[in-house]
């Protein structure tokens, strides 16, 4: 089934209710200063020591939309806060105004944002951060007026993994908008100097929803792991860019080993990641492909991986983060 927007007020407040409830989970509670450009407000704030973000969620006096604002500093160091991004839900009905909203596919319940990003400098906006960050989890969303648009789905509200997902999309707001503000825009090609944008979610733009959305917002969760484990054994310099999940080069700046991910073992994932891993291989030569999947795909398909060159990394989920079972022994 298709994501639609949660518009029943009553439904909206559940979700609010359950999302508050899981972002205050393990977090310390304080009153601080927002600000924000033209204006700041006192209110109670949440900070998550473990992910590293703070963020306050209320009900606008209007009565319009969810007050929800995400920020990185830490509240103990600092008395007045900046809003790194918004993400606030329409209380009911659809607002195209609002960058955030609640989604449903029937059964379950996410947090999305539209890509809007304000900021009120140049280069700050949804089109720009669209083009910063394919690799989200961009979902098409069907509107009851009939209306097709994309979104980036954070999380399921009451997901255990939520907290993450949340910190790692605040992270890559936050990186965006330092980028832009410095003129340091990421770019196509394959640098000598790679750069690892860290994720927070999942499938690349343009793909249908065939699997649970779910799993793909783990997307993230498995590329930034991936990359922090490729780091920590010094297998080279490793980057991404918005074709490729991660890639590592040699000291001589050679393409060495080139990843794609999937959050699940479904046939249209592998044939997906196949076509990533050759197309791209043929514009970069990597000396070794790499297909991250959550366990060992079948023999059939192990067999035919292997007379193509590619390689099968295989991980597990340990909560919210990732585990390689055989990282050193494929790699080396």
């Amino acid at each position: 089934m298709s994501l639609t927007p949660v518009t029943d007020r009553q439904a909206s407040n559940k979700a609010f209710r359950v999302l508050r409830k899981r972002l205050s989970e393990g977090c310390r509670r304080c009153t601080r200063v927002i600000g924000w450009q033209g204006g700041n407000y006192e209110d109670v704030v949440f900070w998550n020591p473990r992910e590293g973000f703070w963020h306050t969620l209320t009900v606008q006096s209007e009565g319009k939309r969810f007050w929800c604002s995400y920020g990185t500093q830490d509240p103990n160091s600092v008395k007045m806060l900046s809003i790194t991004v918004e993400c606030n839900p329409p209380v009911q009905g659809v607002d195209r105004r609002c960058a955030g909203a609640f989604l449903t596919d029937g059964r379950k319940t996410y947090l999305a944002h539209s890509g809007k990003i304000a900021g009120g400098r140049k280069g700050i906006g949804k089109s720009a951060f669209v083009d910063w960050h394919p690799h989200g989890n961009w979902q098409v969303v069907q509107c009851p007026d009939g209306v097709e648009t994309e979104m980036i789905v954070i999380g399921r509200v009451d997901g255990k993994n939520l907290p993450t997902q949340m910190a790692q999309f605040v992270r890559e707001v936050k990186s965006f908008k330092e980028a832009t503000s410095t003129g340091k825009m990421q770019k196509d090609s394959v640098s000598a100097k790679p750069t690892f944008s860290p994720e927070f979610t999942g499938r690349k733009r343009g793909y249908r929803v065939t699997a649970d959305i779910e799993s793909d917002c783990n997307h993230g969760l498995v590329v930034n792991a991936l990359a922090e484990h490729l780091e920590k054994e010094a297998f080279g310099k490793v980057g991404n860019d918005r074709a490729r999940d991660a890639y590592v080069l040699s000291n001589g700046g050679k393409l060495r080993f080139l990843f794609e991910a999937k959050t699940d073992l479904s046939t249209s994932s592998i044939y997906q990641g196949i076509g990533q891993l050759v197309f791209h291989n043929t514009i970069t030569p990597a000396t070794k492909r790499f297909l991250v999947l959550p366990g060992a795909p079948n023999a059939k398909t192990r067999a035919v991986l292997a007379a193509i060159g590619i390689c099968v990394l295989t991980y597990r989920l340990d909560g919210a983060r990732a585990v390689f079972e055989n990282l050193k022994e494929v790699l080396s």
